[in-house]
C-alpha cells in the first residue's frame, strides 16, 4: 500500500508531548480504577500467567512445564507425557526479566504493555503528520475505547498474547512509516510470535519492500531488513520442533480437548463463530443490557473503530475514492477474520469479541495511508461511547 501523501511529521513539540501524556494518563487512570474496583489487583499475582511460568522453567533449563499436572486451570499441551505451554512463546521472552527478578506482576506488566501500545498508535499518527488532537483521538479510540481495554485489565495468558501482539504490531507500523524496515519487520515477527495470523499483515508490509530491493538488486538492503525477522521465525520454528517435532506446531493441537474431540480448525465452526462476532447486544423489557459472555458479540459494538472503518469504506466506495491498494487492509482483515472463525471457539468466556482486536492494527494502517479524515461529532461520540461501554464490560466481567 503506497503512501498518498507526505509522511513528513510535524515537530514533536510541547503540544504533542502534552497530548500524548494526557492520553496515557487517561488509560492509566481507567486501568487503576478498574483494578481498584477489582479489589486492588494491579500489583497482585495472576494465576493465569502461563508465560511467566514458562519463563521460570526456561531459566531452570527446561522447555517443558515442570509439574504441569498441578495447573489444571491452565491450557497446557500434553505431549509424550510432558506439559508444555500451548501458545506461541514470544510473551515468555518479555517475561524473562520479571522471572529472573522473582517478580509475579502479570497485571502490572499487562497494563504497561497497553500503555506502550497507546504510545505506539499516537506516534504512528504523529509520524503521518496528524495534529495532536487527531493523534490522541486515534490512540484512545484504538485502546481505551476498544475491546483492547478489557484485555489490558488482566495478565492472563490469553490476554497477554493479544496485547503484546497489538503493541508489537503498532510499533512495527511506526518504524515502517519511518522506512526503518529492519526494526519494523523484527517487531512484526515478534507480533507473529504472539498471534500467528499477524503473519498476513507482516507479509503485506514486507513483500513490497522485498520486491523493490530485488528489482533494484540491492541484496544487502534486502538482507538487512529481512534477517532479523527471519531469525525470529527460525527461533520460533526451532523451539516448536524441539518440543513437538514440527516447526509449525506451537502446542495448541496437543491440548487435551483437541486431541479428544478433533482438530482446532474445521469448516464446521465457521458460521457459528461468524454469528458470534456479529451477535447483537439487546435490551431486556426492564432495559437491562443482554449480551453473550461466551464466544463474543458484535465487533462493531465491542470496538467502535470497526464501525467507523466500515462507514468510511462505504463512503469512499460511493465517492469512488478507493484505489486498488486501499482494498488490501480490509481484504486482510476479512481473511484474518475468516481464519479465526474456523477455530474451535472465538475466544470462549469474554466481554466483546476479543479475537477481533487483532484486526485493529489493519484499520489503523488503512487510515494512516489515506488522506487525513475530518473529525465531526460522530467519531468523537463513538470514542466516548466505546470507552464507557468497555469500562462497564470490564467491571461487569468481575462478577460473571
Amino acid at each position: 500500500m503506497a503512501h498518498r501523501f507526505s509522511l513528513a511529521p510535524r515537530a514533536f513539540g510541547s503540544r504533542h508531548a502534552r497530548a500524548l501524556a494526557g492520553s496515557l494518563a487517561l488509560l492509566a487512570l481507567a486501568l487503576l480504577l478498574y483494578h481498584s474496583l477489582a479489589g486492588g489487583t494491579l500489583l497482585a499475582p495472576n494465576v493465569y500467567d502461563s508465560y511467566l511460568l514458562q519463563a521460570q522453567n526456561w531459566l531452570a533449563g527446561r522447555a517443558y512445564i515442570d509439574g504441569g499436572e498441578n495447573y489444571p486451570w491452565l491450557e497446557l499441551a500434553i505431549y509424550e507425557g510432558r506439559y508444555y505451554l500451548s501458545f506461541p512463546p514470544v510473551p515468555s521472552v518479555a517475561a524473562l526479566l520479571p522471572a529472573a527478578l522473582g517478580l509475579d506482576l502479570g497485571n502490572l506488566w499487562q497494563a504497561l504493555w497497553a500503555l506502550a501500545a497507546l504510545a505506539g498508535v499516537y506516534l504512528c499518527f504523529w509520524r503521518a503528520g496528524h495534529a495532536p488532537r487527531a493523534c490522541a483521538f486515534w490512540a484512545l479510540f484504538a485502546t481505551l475505547s476498544s475491546n483492547l481495554f478489557w484485555l489490558a485489565c488482566s495478565g492472563g495468558v490469553w490476554f497477554q498474547a493479544q496485547v503484546l501482539n497489538f503493541a508489537f504490531s503498532v510499533w512495527g507500523l511506526f518504524f515502517w512509516l519511518q522506512k526503518r524496515r529492519g526494526p519494523a519487520f523484527l517487531l512484526l515477527a515478534l507480533a507473529v510470535g504472539c498471534r500467528p495470523f499477524t503473519a498476513l499483515f507482516a507479509l503485506a508490509l514486507w513483500l513490497p519492500a522485498a520486491l523493490a530491493a530485488v528489482k533494484e538488486r540491492r541484496w544487502g538492503r534486502l538482507l538487512t531488513f529481512t534477517a532479523p525477522a527471519a531469525a525470529v521465525a527460525l527461533a520460533l520454528g526451532w523451539y516448536n520442533f524441539i518440543r513437538f517435532g514440527s516447526p509449525l506446531e506451537f502446542g495448541h493441537s496437543w491440548l487435551p480437548e483437541f486431541v479428544r474431540d478433533g482438530g482446532q480448525f474445521t469448516t464446521e465452526n465457521f458460521w457459528q463463530n461468524l454469528w458470534g462476532v456479529l451477535r447483537p447486544v439487546t435490551l431486556t423489557p426492564s432495559l437491562d443490557l443482554s449480551f453473550s459472555t461466551f464466544n463474543g458479540f458484535c465487533l462493531f459494538v465491542a470496538s467502535p473503530i470497526f464501525l467507523l472503518w466500515a462507514v468510511d469504506l462505504a463512503r469512499a466506495a460511493v465517492k469512488r475514492d478507493l484505489a486498488r491498494r486501499d482494498l488490501l487492509a480490509p481484504a486482510l482483515a476479512l481473511a484474518t477474520l475468516a481464519g479465526l472463525c474456523l477455530h474451535r471457539t472465538m475466544g470462549g468466556w469474554q466481554f466483546g469479541a476479543r479475537y477481533t482486536v487483532d484486526l485493529i492494527p489493519l484499520a489503523l494502517w488503512w487510515y494512516l495511508t489515506r488522506p487525513r479524515r475530518p473529525f465531526g461529532g460522530g467519531a468523537l461520540w463513538l470514542a466516548g461511547a466505546g470507552a464507557l461501554f468497555n469500562f462497564y464490560g470490564a467491571v461487569y466481567m468481575l462478577s460473571h
